[in-house]
């Protein structure tokens, strides 16, 4: 035990004074009596000439020595240091991974980092970062414990994995130079070692809690040849222990009957079976009966392929690369350019825009663009980070003959070499429009990997996909949109809106929950289907793992103590205080009259 502030121990001289006024004599008070005989036999005489007397220990001024010492001792602020996590600067990075669903890990994770802010202040600050399937920062630099408690409260367990590696990455990003920054890592440790071990600066809180586990871990249904649809449902065991499953199908909702299976210790079982549904109905499978250590794998989801596509015409002159394009494209088939939901422009002269189009090197620039050269030799530099077109795209290798050095007044470049835009996506006439400064056949794009992807998603861009596609993806993938000008963009999960966004919004994030997604987009008049997405359950999640991850203490971090100082003060007050209300209580207490024995 410390003190702040040892000079107030000085105080502890006022004890003199109270011990002098103890041995002063109390002044008589002069009475008249008749007489003074039954005095005389006195063994001292009683006079108050002798101003002092010898010091007697009485209760009350014991009582009083202690209320002063524990006085002196409060101002002297006693304290004693204890371990903490908590720091100068705090982020928790809390793990909302799917596996941490299991066995309860997510809320006693969330208990353990409310535990840990009960000591946040201006001198301890807590900021939180999310680490799902996509990172993010909650919330910054908090100073209460309530601010803390919300925003922790608002992060929600998926059904995705977890990007624990971004997630630090954003922590770090927290860092200022006025105080050191800790990471307190609040996870399971996910299956698999990060890119960069041990996590310097970092303490990591592992729950590793474990129960029986059964988890639909595949599903989808096909049309088959005679024209019925069929279900393929795969449900994994992952406990010591054989076990029987009932799966129930629903249909929109209404039940379409049940599955029943057995599946061996840490095996698979899996089973075909037909039903009763049509192209853009929705069918869920679902395990009836006690829920498991992890319920979010419990239940699947999925939409009937099927329904209209859109048709892509191509004029200019036109290549192979476009023409397979067109056809691999789900959702989308060739057609007569002059009747196409979507139009494909390859070189020659520029048409009216009259629809959604792809612009590929055309002889004069669309409206709001203009260019004077052309350059020669160019290689990509630059793909706009976050862009859904060029999701898991990678354009570092590409290299393109000749471009048109294009000045864009409103139009948004997503590719580019150097200060030379390769790609730019604007508006024309009120339909999107997408355009390549350079011919596809004259650069090295139709060989790239990513070359299939990313026309994909321009088509899907252009004109939207179609109401028989389905992208399928695990939780937390973002879910591309193109919604008209003005237009509202409406997502429904399970038929129940979770988000409705502007037009200038590409994508939608917030896909952690496993379900279908649907997107319509809203006008006054009109309601326009768009996409149909639907977000599984990761059954590598499902394994519920549990690893350490291996940290290591920084200098700074270690520079701050790493501890909370606790002051005794307010507990010795407490105690002053009591032994107050006591000593009012013996002072002022009545004394009850000794009975007085008469002899007869």
């Amino acid at each position: 035990m410390n003190l702040l502030a040892p000079a107030a121990l000085a105080l502890g001289a006022l004890a003199i004074p109270l011990i002098v006024l103890y041995m002063l004599r109390s002044r008589r008070q002069r009475l008249e009596v008749s007489s003074v005989l039954l005095w005389q036999r006195a063994d001292e005489s009683v006079t108050s000439a002798v101003p002092w007397r010898r010091l007697e220990l009485s209760p009350l001024l014991l009582l009083q020595l202690i209320v002063l010492a524990l006085l002196v001792f409060a101002l002297a602020r006693p304290f004693f240091s204890q371990e903490s996590l908590l720091g100068p600067h705090t982020v928790f990075v809390v793990d909302s991974s799917g596996s941490m669903a299991a066995a309860g890990r997510f809320e006693r994770a969330i208990e353990r980092a409310t535990q840990i802010s009960a000591d946040v202040s201006d001198g301890n600050l807590v900021s939180v970062v999310e680490a799902g399937p996509r990172a993010a920062v909650v919330a910054t630099f908090l100073r209460t414990e309530e601010a803390v408690q919300r925003a922790l409260s608002s992060i929600e367990v998926t059904g995705g994995a977890a990007d624990l590696d971004g997630a630090i990455r954003l922590g770090r990003s927290l860092a200022t130079p006025d105080r050191p920054t800790n990471l307190v890592l609040l996870s399971d440790g996910s299956s698999s070692p990060l890119p960069t071990e041990p996590v310097v600066g970092a303490d990591h809180v592992r729950f590793s809690d474990t129960a029986d586990n059964l988890s639909i871990s595949g599903f989808s249904v096909e049309p088959s040849a005679e024209g019925v649809v069929r279900l393929f449902v795969n449900v994994t065991n992952h406990t010591g222990l054989a076990a029987d499953v009932e799966l129930r199908l629903l249909v929109n909702g209404l039940p379409s009957g049940t599955i029943e299976m057995s599946v061996l210790p840490l095996s698979d079982a899996a089973r075909t079976v037909p039903v009763d549904a049509g192209a853009g109905d929705l069918v869920v499978v679902e395990r009836v009966g006690e829920p498991d250590g992890l319920a979010l794998d419990d239940r699947a989801s999925l939409v009937v392929v099927g329904g209209t596509e859109r048709t892509v015409g191509v004029v200019g002159q036109g290549s192979p690369f476009l023409d397979v394009l067109v056809e691999i494209a789900p959702g989308f088939v060739g057609g007569d350019p002059g009747g196409s939901d979507v139009l494909i422009v390859d070189g020659g002269p520029l048409p009216e825009i009259d629809r959604p189009t792809w612009l590929i090197r055309p002889e004069t620039p669309p409206p709001g663009v203009e260019f004077n050269e052309i350059a020669t030799g160019l290689a990509a530099t630059f793909q706009s980070p976050g862009e859904p077109i060029l999701d898991a795209v990678d354009l570092s290798g590409l290299v393109v003959a000749e471009a048109q050095v294009a000045e864009p007044f409103s139009w948004l470049p997503i590719v580019r070499a150097g200060e030379v835009p390769l790609v730019l996506l604007g508006e024309v006439n009120g339909h999107r429009v997408a355009y390549f400064t350079f011919d596809i056949t004259r650069s090295n794009l139709p060989v790239q990997v990513g070359f299939p992807i990313m026309g994909t998603r321009i088509l899907e861009w252009l004109g939207g996909a179609s109401a028989g596609a389905t992208d399928t993806a695990p939780a937390g993938t973002p879910i591309a949109i193109a919604p008209p000008v003005g237009a509202t963009t409406e997502v429904t999960r399970d038929d129940v809106v979770v988000a409705e966004l502007q037009d200038s919004v590409l994508s939608f994030d917030d896909t952690g929950t496993p379900g279908v997604y649907r997107v319509s987009y809203v006008t006054d008049e009109t309601r326009v289907p768009g996409p149909v997405a639907v977000r599984s359950f990761d059954r590598q999640e499902s394994v519920a793992g549990s690893r350490d991850i291996a940290v290591a203490m920084s200098e700074s971090v270690a520079s701050g103590d790493g501890s909370i100082v606790r002051e005794w003060a307010p507990s010795v007050v407490a105690a002053t205080l009591a032994i107050v209300l006591f000593e009012w209580w013996f002072a002022h207490r009545r004394r009850r009259p000794r009975p007085v024995e008469v002899e007869a």
